[in-house]
């Protein structure tokens, strides 16, 4: 298989004795080639995580927003629902009866007065 991008940039790094044979075995159970590839798909998971978590991070806020939002609009809607089952409630104290009207809405008490 070629190579679509050689690679010509090298990094070099120290490890110790012990570190040596921790990589050799680590390559052996991920079936790296060798340790230069365990290392650079180590630091290609290790930038590929960062950038997950920096977008999550910047995710956090605006899902925080968006949740409160539907908090909102949740409250609003049994505010809405609870006038709906009980209708709504005059000066008075009294709840109004609804009507049949045109758009089933319309509050006895406002078509008495409009048809006066």
């Amino acid at each position: 298989m070629a190579v679509l991008k050689p690679r010509e940039r090298l990094v070099y790094f120290r490890i110790t004795e012990d570190e040596f044979h921790q990589f050799s075995s680590v390559c052996e159970q991920e079936g790296a080639r060798s340790i230069s590839d365990l290392v650079r798909s180590a630091v290609q998971r290790l930038i590929a995580n960062s950038n997950r978590e920096r977008e999550a991070q910047d995710l956090a806020p605006k899902m925080e927003s968006l949740e409160k939002l539907i908090a909102q609009v949740t409250a609003q809607l049994q505010i809405l629902d609870a006038l709906r089952t009980q209708g709504p409630v005059t000066p008075n104290g009294a709840n109004e009866n609804w009507s049949g009207s045109s758009n089933g809405m319309t509050p006895t008490i406002y078509q008495r007065h409009k048809e006066e």
